[in-house]
């Protein structure tokens, strides 16, 4: 068990960022959560999602599909009872989708995104209806920056070479204050912080993140960032954020190498989570309370901490490794591994049986896209955020026991006869025996709510004295801990998160 934790303990400090940022990521974590369970119930029946006309339209589709890849989950997966999915309503738009150049390069994006061809997607070859597109001229695929960013993202996502004369024309077109304008325009004051932090993700997917104009928009970017974390549209004398430009902004930062979630840019994701309404869907700004898809659809990558272009669906367990070293209020700082846990987790971890129960926190709370929940994993444990029907909230700890049985039959798991009543505490509910130092451990350091019911009878297995259980696999090494019964609990949590990054 301690070779297993050396080793993870090295992996992760060699990840580790040298910005100092917050380690309080549950909020962030929840905030996400709550966005995609919230999008996964606005899907029409059609696969689509709608626009601003109340209607299914691509565009808002496939904002919808890099938030989904974002997660970790297939869009072509997230289909309503009976109903399309996402890439089949995608598929069934491409050709007249596609027919101006932000459209192909969206759709390249969605393609890449979600594991798709790009160049067979509905029948289309996007990438070279998008190439056709471009202007030897002028350098632009579309006259408007917005979407010639885009085009940027989507050639460098299909692994197609930019031409330098197309960075060069992005580059031309910077304002003196740093900023971009969606229409081009280099006036004062026509940038705006939305086409300037697309287009810093795009310069960086064509390999300019060193470049001095890329570290010219960061200073832009800062100008209109608000006291409280969030982005404005444009610079104000009194600013004020809302979620898109905040969400854009965020992007923009992890594409250049910066960290939001510093003091340096006031925690913008801390920022960016405050607009989650109590439905899990973002509002726009504070005066506007309604949810907003298109918030919470262009939220949710940066929360997830995903700049664009998404090369496919995103590992959210893999990000989750990567510790955050900074104490922060609620939550208690593990140097041993570099991460943290915080609020409810932490309260769990304390009140259920610490670090003897548990273990090190070896992830940070991330969503995970099989369960839908907002999960962390220590050594041996996994704790689930769940949210009932009521409103309130309750954490539980996840069945690694149960999901780590052996695959293949074995006697020690088939329903026992009850055992010496003396020794043993026989479970009707699983058939199965609990006995001497084994039921001493469970029944003084945690009983059901910790480690469930047994799944097993006591048996050799790795050659040691095992036995399984819902939540846990206990383990007896003799001598090694006498004041807890000499029970060590294997660390399925690092088992599971190394296989599974």
């Amino acid at each position: 068990m301690r070779r297993i934790l050396a080793i993870l303990t090295i992996f992760l400090l060699v990840l580790a960022p040298g910005a100092s940022v917050s380690a309080n990521q549950f909020t962030v974590g929840r905030a996400l959560t709550g966005a995609v369970t919230w999008l996964t119930t606005q899907q029409r029946a059609d696969g689509g999602f709608a626009g601003f006309t109340g209607e299914s339209d691509p565009g808002m589709t496939v904002d919808a599909v890099l938030a989904l890849a974002s997660v970790g989950i297939d869009p072509g997966s997230v289909q309503q009872v009976g109903g399309a999915s996402a890439i089949a309503y995608l598929e069934s738009a491409a050709a007249r989708y596609s027919e101006k150049p932000g459209g192909a390069a969206k759709l390249i994006l969605a393609a890449v995104a979600s594991g798709r061809d790009p160049r067979t997607f509905g029948g289309v070859n996007l990438v070279a209806r998008l190439q056709r597109a471009y202007d030897r001229a002028t350098g632009l695929y579309d006259q408007q920056l917005f979407s010639n960013a885009y085009a940027l993202l989507a050639l460098a996502a299909a692994g197609v070479p930019v031409p330098e004369r197309a960075v060069q024309a992005v580059l031309e077109r910077q304002a003196a204050d740093g900023s971009w304008a969606w229409n081009g325009s280099t006036e004062p004051g026509a940038g705006d912080s939305n086409t300037t932090a697309l287009v810093i993700q795009a310069l960086v997917a064509a390999g300019q993140r060193e470049h001095p104009q890329v570290r010219q928009a960061l200073v832009y970017l800062r100008s209109v960032q608000a006291a409280d974390g969030s982005f404005a549209y444009q610079p104000a004398d009194q600013l004020v954020g809302d979620a898109n430009s905040t969400a854009l902004a965020v992007q923009a930062l992890l594409a250049a190498g910066e960290e939001p979630q510093s003091p340096s840019w006031r925690f913008a994701l801390d920022a960016l989570a405050r607009f989650a309404n109590s439905s899990g869907a973002l509002r726009w700004r504070d005066e506007a309370p309604d949810d907003n898809l298109f918030a919470t659809v262009q939220a949710i990558p940066a929360l997830a901490r995903e700049a664009f272009p998404l090369r496919g669906i995103a590992l959210p367990l893999t990000r989750a490794r990567i510790p955050f070293e900074t104490a922060a209020e609620g939550c208690r700082l593990f140097p041993e591994t570099g991460h943290s846990l915080c609020g409810p987790f932490l309260e769990a971890w304390e009140q259920r049986g610490g670090l003897a129960n548990f273990g090190y926190p070896i992830t940070g709370p991330f969503f995970d896209p099989h369960l839908r929940l907002l999960v962390q994993y220590t050594e041996r444990a996994r704790f689930e955020f769940h949210l009932k029907p009521d409103g309130s909230t309750l954490v539980m700890l996840g069945r690694l026991g149960a999901e780590r049985l052996p695959a293949a039959p074995r006697e020690p798991f088939a329903p026992a006869q009850p055992g010496d009543p003396a020794a043993c505490t026989y479970f009707v509910e699983t058939q199965h025996n609990l006995c001497h130092g084994f039921r001493a451990y469970w029944e003084q350091y945690g009983g059901l709510a910790v480690f469930g019911y047994p799944l097993s009878e006591e048996f050799v297995e790795d050659g040691m004295v095992v036995q399984y259980f819902e939540r846990a696999r206990f383990e007896w090494h003799p001598g090694s801990w006498p004041e807890r019964h000499d029970v060590l609990l294997t660390p399925l949590g690092a088992r599971i998160v190394e296989e599974g990054s």
